[in-house]
């Protein structure tokens, strides 16, 4: 009996043991056992009766490790003859193993371990060396002397004195792990069987699907690495395992993809990894960096692919169920983001669905209500009935901040209310039955200022309704000024009356400090702009061109009339060759003053929303109309509409 030592503190030795993972250690004793070609490997767990771990035993078929080798493989750290071999002796096998820190992984199966291997001698002799270690003393491995045996030749780990992991060895997913990690080998090695607690081992047994990509990397690289993906019914840990062609896995890396609900292995195969193996933990910097862009590329597109496919089949038990809330296929381009919005979200939450039919219709339609009014909304609403956990909330998240699709909705959806809203002003202005009846004021007045848009994208409202003091206090307030000697004095137009502005608009100039005020003084439909119109809102202009508390050269100033028609010496003013279209009068100072009928105004808006309109195929029926008006402005609606 002779012992070997490992120089290095007892600390180091057992974080390289990783005592925490038993199922890896497993895993190394079995990448051990096929790199001395074994052709059957065994795992066997002894469990007593509450279930639990006694001792853990590996076995294989293998070559074994002839005794005058044993000091060599279990003295040191590093050095391993694989490292310079890369292929077995025989079988020529990729070899999995290269740091010679293998045996340190059984530490964590077992606070005792035992070796005991058959192999051929220099001599041709058949010989059985123990080789012996202890957790506490995880430096010192004794090897017993030779003993001449008539055996097969193999190896056999035994563990015992469990270690406090090993408990995770009994759970049902194990096998499941192991098939992961050996499946591209088990493939390419019909004849090598491992056996896991007297079942062999076979992936194709477990794995829900698989497939194969061709990596075209760079013209000299002949074959092209292979991109192998297989996926499992339950969560094995994703990796991105490099590996030989013949499926040993020499690295692992991180898979470098979100796709929550999806449980899988990717293999990228190469024989060029085993002449970097010893590079290989920092491949994402080295020349071979490209080559794993690609593969994750290729992962990114396979598991598109899958969750196409799965949305598609789970739309269609849901539309077979009678539970998908839409009925016809999409006809517009806004309906066909909306359903794609819809279809995302509701097949990635549909492991929350309820599982009653009633319950999960009345989920379903409650989702597309959400996405097709306000999709930003959704996400609390998800929350709040499913409650789910971190990883499914970052990629609902995500999706939902998409502006390809939600923006697109939000979108699409403004602009068929705004085609609605307009058809819906026609009826009012233009059909003499309605436009006799609706009053400026509390009719007219109290739908327009929530639809400031009509008179310009960038407008928005600062005053509704109230005197030109209250358009001297917003004004100021625009512009970050106080009043001068500490007050405001009143706003009068000339006959010395209070003037009652109808909309105070407002917005900034692109790109500057400046700033645009609007003015419009509304009048019923059935009234003419004239004489007596246009003196009241030169009186509102006249008013605030000649305050002193008004005046900033940052600010120009339009006021506009608006009514259904106006009389023909006002139309010969809006239409004088000099000025732009509508204007009746300019003055210095940046003010000018306007006539507008309602047909040049929805005129002007159509033609702004002209391309959504053929984009979006949106028709704005009458019965849509109205409904948006009933819906959006209740009560200022006039009666009969």
């Amino acid at each position: 009996m002779r012992t070997v030592h490992i120089e290095a503190k007892p600390d180091h030795l057992l974080r390289l043991a990783k005592q925490r993972d038993p199922i890896g250690a497993v895993a190394e004793m079995v990448w051990n056992a096929l790199d001395a070609e074994a052709s059957l490997v065994s795992i066997d767990l002894e469990l007593n009766e509450l279930d639990g771990v006694e001792s853990v035993r590996v076995t294989d078929d293998g070559h074994g490790m002839p005794n005058a080798s044993c000091a060599n493989y279990f003295g040191g750290l590093g050095g391993s003859w694989k490292t310079t071999a890369k292929i077995s002796p025989e079988l020529k096998r990729g070899l999995h193993g290269r740091s010679g820190q293998g045996r340190l992984r059984a530490f964590a199966l077992g606070e005792q371990v035992r070796w005991i291997t058959v192999a051929k001698a220099v001599d041709g002799r058949i010989e059985r060396t123990v080789i012996s270690g202890a957790v506490d003393r995880p430096a010192d491995f004794e090897i017993s002397e030779p003993e001449t045996v008539e055996e097969s030749c193999g190896t056999r780990i035994e563990a015992s004195v469990p270690a406090d992991f090993v408990t995770r060895l009994t759970h049902e997913d194990t096998a499941q792990q192991l098939a992961s990690t050996f499946a591209p080998f088990l493939a390419a090695n019909p004849d090598v069987r491992i056996v896991y607690q007297g079942t062999a081992l076979d992936p194709a047994m477990v794995w829900t699907d698989t497939a194969e990509y061709a990596v075209p990397w760079a013209e000299d690289v002949h074959p092209a690495p292979v991109l192998r993906v297989i996926e499992w019914p339950k969560d094995v840990g994703r990796v991105l395992a490099l590996c030989d062609a013949n499926g040993v896995v020499l690295d692992e890396l991180s898979p470098g993809i979100q796709a929550p609900g999806y449980h899988f292995t990717a293999y990228l195969l190469w024989d060029g990894f085993v002449e970097r193996r010893g590079d290989l933990p920092l491949a994402e910097m080295d020349e071979i960096g490209p080559l794993l862009a690609l593969a994750r590329d290729s992962l990114r597109t396979h598991v598109r692919r899958r969750e196409q496919e799965r949305r598609a089949r789970l739309i269609h038990e849901w539309k077979s169920e009678g539970v998908y809330p839409y009925a016809e296929k999409p006809v517009e381009p806004a309906q066909a983001v909306e359903r794609e919005m819809f279809d995302e979200v509701a097949t990635r939450i549909s492991r929350r669905l309820p599982g009653a039919t009633q319950s999960k219709r009345t989920t379903l339609r409650l989702l597309r209500e959400i996405i097709a009014r306000d999709p930003g909304g959704l996400y609390p609403v998800l929350d709040e009935l499913f409650r789910l956990p971190q990883s499914e909330q970052e990629e609902l998240r995500r999706i939902l901040q998409r502006t390809s699709l939600s923006e697109v909705i939000k979108a699409t959806g403004q602009v068929s209310d705004r085609l609605d809203f307009l058809a819906a002003l026609k009826k009012l202005v233009f059909e003499p039955e309605l436009s006799r009846t609706v009053r400026e004021r509390s009719e007219l007045h109290k739908i327009l200022e929530r639809e400031t848009w009509i008179f310009g994208d960038a407008y928005a409202l600062m005053v509704s309704d109230q005197s030109l003091d209250a358009v001297l206090t917003r004004h100021l307030d625009e512009l970050g000024r106080e009043p001068e000697n500490g007050g405001l004095n009143p706003v009068r137009r000339e006959d010395g009356r209070t003037g009652i502005v109808d909309l105070l608009l407002g917005r900034a100039h692109r790109g500057s400090s400046g700033r645009e005020h609007l003015v419009v003084e509304l009048k019923a439909p059935r009234v003419k702009i004239g004489q007596s119109e246009v003196a009241q809102i030169k009186s509102y202009a006249e008013a605030i061109v000649s305050d002193p508390q008004f005046r900033d050269a940052r600010v120009s100033w339009d006021f506009w009339v608006v009514s259904t028609e106006m009389t023909d010496i006002v139309r010969r003013d809006a239409s004088a060759p000099d000025r732009p279209p509508g204007c009746i009068a300019e003055w210095g100072g940046g003010v000018r003053i306007w006539a507008r009928t309602w047909s040049e105004i929805i005129d002007d808006c159509e033609d702004r929303l002209h391309f959504y309109r053929e984009r979006l195929n949106h028709d704005p029926a009458a019965e849509h109309a109205m409904e948006y008006l009933r819906r959006v402005h209740g009560q200022a609606i006039p009666e009969g509409v």
